[in-house]
């Protein structure tokens, strides 16, 4: 069982983080979110015993686009990570335009996981998923 203590650290860090990247320079503000989110993600699949590896930006077949992250558990496709700017949001009814588009497109993934650095949302095959404490967790910093 993981360590509550353990994953609320690794959150707290991301968030610190991307605080500070933000802060630094005035730059592509999903940008930010990158390097944070690799390291958060790889302090949680420690915790639970899991090597996960992130692959930058992947070609999807079809043209259907890059997602930011393509997310391995020792060496077997997870599924993928789609990074939002913040205040985007990760729920899909609230994308418009380009964002639209692109999740109609990403909706053909089966296992995405959308976030912004405060909402997060996990959507297989173009559904939201009904996970076990909500579909949608919000990171309050």
């Amino acid at each position: 069982m993981a360590d509550a203590k353990v994953l609320l650290a690794a959150v707290r860090a991301f968030a610190d983080a991307v605080a500070e990247k933000s802060a630094a320079l005035p730059a592509g503000a999903e940008e930010q979110l990158r390097g944070p989110f690799e390291n958060m993600l790889a302090a949680v699949a420690a915790e639970f015993g899991v090597r996960a590896t992130c692959t930058g930006e992947p070609s999807l077949p079809n043209r259907l686009g890059r997602p930011d992250f393509a997310v391995s558990n020792d060496g077997a496709l997870a599924g993928y990570v789609e990074l939002k700017a913040p205040g985007t949001g990760a729920e899909q009814r609230r994308f418009r335009g380009r964002n639209r588009e692109q999740f109609k497109r990403f909706s053909a993934i089966p296992n995405i996981l959308y976030g912004d650095g405060r909402e997060w949302a996990l959507y297989r095959g173009g559904g939201l998923t009904n996970l076990e404490y909500a579909p949608l967790c919000e990171i309050m910093g």
